[in-house]
């Protein structure tokens, strides 16, 4: 594999930010007899959201950043991931083209996250 000054520069920034930012959490993929730790920058802001009746709603929208080749498979949509001891499904998988992924998601995890536990 051929590495670039971008990518090695890329590679750094993200252990800086995941060092400095991330915090430990547990992923729950399909096709993974057990739960796996990982480390993610976690964050819930509030967004406005104009529901097509003019009258804008705040709603919070949790996100968890990761590292994608920390991991052994990729998170995709329905997985779910414990942080802070809270269950999330994922419901939306982003790549940013650099090797972190967003995953967006979706508190309580339905039946899928409540049927896990962290080790």
């Amino acid at each position: 594999m051929v590495m670039t000054v971008f990518g090695d520069l890329t590679r750094a920034m993200s252990a800086i930010v995941l060092t400095t930012f991330g915090e430990p959490v547990v992923f729950h993929l399909e096709g993974q007899a057990e739960a796996l730790p990982g480390r993610g920058v976690f964050s819930a802001a509030h967004q406005e959201v104009d529901a097509t009746t003019g009258v804008p709603v705040s709603t919070v929208q949790p996100v968890l950043e990761v590292w994608q080749a920390d991991l052994p498979a990729t998170p995709t949509e329905g997985d779910a991931v414990t942080v802070r001891g809270v269950h999330y499904l994922i419901v939306e998988v982003r790549p940013d083209g650099h090797g972190f992924l967003k995953l967006m998601l979706h508190k309580g995890g339905g039946h899928e996250a409540s049927a896990y536990t962290d080790p």
